[in-house]
């Protein structure tokens, strides 16, 4: 089975190369990629049947890189973060490998896709999987913020970006209104639309709101938003590719 290694982190990749070299099967390691970009571009070009995803990447998720994919392999999701288990669900992952993981794990998780590999349990896993996304339910359309014994749901659509301050995350909307929510920034970029983008560490935008990018030093760019404040807010040069691909640059 061609497979290919998604990791951002030099240890962890050269430890995923390890256990494919040493696993019990016969797997032939055609790929590997640091980041949501680059593994786009490996999986497209070199059509692995199995790729090993991590979720966290350095320009996007792993998520995002299954929904830019016309290939569609199977999936082992590798992660430290266990609350994504559930949403891994949704994209058909034939397993969830919780980082640190050992051989006997890895092995575990690759005898799954060896028993998809018959005609006959490959072709009902396509059937499960076409089943699957046309019952998948719609992402949520409020934002739900507690205050105290009241929880206030802010639509979607009248957020024009989010910022990370300290220990909480500062939902801005358009009208000029501000709310703090106690969630991390990167649970939220999970659980947004995609509607929503991140381009910095500190910062997710509402690509609506979006109506003008200048390019700036290093590959970075500022985006001009057409909230009530007019916000400028300055990328950073990690999430440069993922910018570019989702204004069509």
């Amino acid at each position: 089975m061609k497979v290919l290694i998604v990791e951002d982190e030099y240890p962890a990749l050269e430890r995923m190369k390890v256990l494919v070299a040493n696993s019990s099967h016969r797997l032939d390691l055609v790929g590997e990629a640091s980041s949501g970009a680059a593994a786009i571009a490996s999986i497209e070009a070199q059509q692995p049947e199995a790729i090993f995803l991590d979720i966290h990447l350095m320009d996007m998720t792993g998520f995002e890189v299954l929904s830019r994919l016309q290939h569609n392999p199977f999936v082992i999701f590798t992660t430290a973060y266990q609350e994504y288990a559930l949403k891994a669900f949704e994209y058909l992952s034939v397993d969830y490998l919780l980082k640190p993981f050992n051989q006997s794990r890895f092995d575990k998780a690759v005898s799954k896709l060896m028993d998809l590999q018959s005609p006959t349990a490959s072709n009902a896993f396509q059937l499960f999987q076409q089943w699957t996304q046309q019952q998948a339910t719609p992402k949520a359309q409020t934002l739900a913020i507690k205050d105290k014994d009241r929880i206030t749901l802010v639509p979607m659509e009248d957020i024009a970006f989010l910022k990370a301050e300290d220990k909480y995350v500062k939902v801005c909307l358009a009208n000029g209104k501000q709310h703090l929510l106690t969630k991390t920034l990167s649970q939220l970029e999970l659980e947004l639309p995609d509607e929503f983008l991140r381009v910095h560490r500190s910062y997710i935008v509402h690509r609506a709101y979006v109506y003008e990018l200048q390019r700036y030093f290093k590959g970075r760019f500022v985006l001009k938003l057409n909230d009530k404040a007019q916000t400028n807010i300055t990328s950073s040069d990690m999430y440069a590719a993922k910018i570019k691909a989702s204004f069509g640059l």
